[in-house]
């Protein structure tokens, strides 16, 4: 559910992820307060005053009505951060928004239709089958974007490239130390030869042979 910046909101500018998610969330909280549970009892509801409906929010399976309620108000809160911009200014980690988002529409549809097999089995009424197709569109909709966002896996994505490199912040590895010098064989080092006698090196000349 992101938005289009300082220019306003743009609903072209949504995916079709986004617009299942923003339309499914608050259709389903409107639906919510309809009859998804109707009692006969008779016409006596008209003589003792009782409403026989009963909302997602109580009846069978009623916490998690409530749940599904809950969080499909917590989707549509962090929808409108994400389209006004202030989800940029919060800190959650490694978690972006986009995955924050579907996973709050998983947890809409898995508690939502635990909610319609509990009264599937008992009086379902009209709007429970309404709420059954919108927490389909929603269950899509988060699917998609936690796909896009990148799983389920939490944290980077990107392998080594993110992690130890310029990108990740990491400590750079270790320069190769510089080549040693070769050890000392422990004998002092021999002396230069000695320069030649003058005279070009030959010995004088015996006078007595001539």
């Amino acid at each position: 559910m992101e938005g289009s910046g300082s220019s306003g909101f743009d609903m072209s500018k949504m995916s079709t992820a986004e617009k299942l998610l923003a339309g499914g969330s608050i259709l389903l909280l409107i639906d919510s307060f309809f009859a998804w549970q109707s009692f006969d009892l008779g016409g006596l509801e008209d003589l003792i005053g009782v409403d026989n409906s009963i909302s997602m929010w109580q009846g069978s399976g009623s916490i998690f009505g409530v749940l599904a309620g809950l969080l499909a108000i917590a989707l549509i809160v962090v929808g409108v951060l994400s389209m006004t911009g202030s989800m940029a200014n919060m800190s959650m980690g490694s978690m972006s928004s986009d995955k924050l988002t579907g996973f709050l529409g998983l947890g809409v549809a898995a508690f939502g239709l635990l909610k319609f097999l509990l009264v599937l089995t008992n009086d379902p009424g009209w709007a429970a089958f309404v709420g059954l197709v919108l927490l389909v569109a929603i269950g899509y909709g988060a699917w998609q974007k936690v796909q896009s966002s990148g799983g389920f896996q939490m944290g980077d994505t990107g392998g080594g490239t993110m992690g130890g490199g310029t990108m990740g912040g990491g400590t750079p590895p270790p320069s190769s130390p510089p080549p040693s010098a070769p050890p000392s064989s422990g004998m002092p080092p021999s002396t230069p030869p000695s320069a030649p006698p003058p005279g070009g090196g030959m010995p004088p000349s015996d006078p007595s042979g001539m």
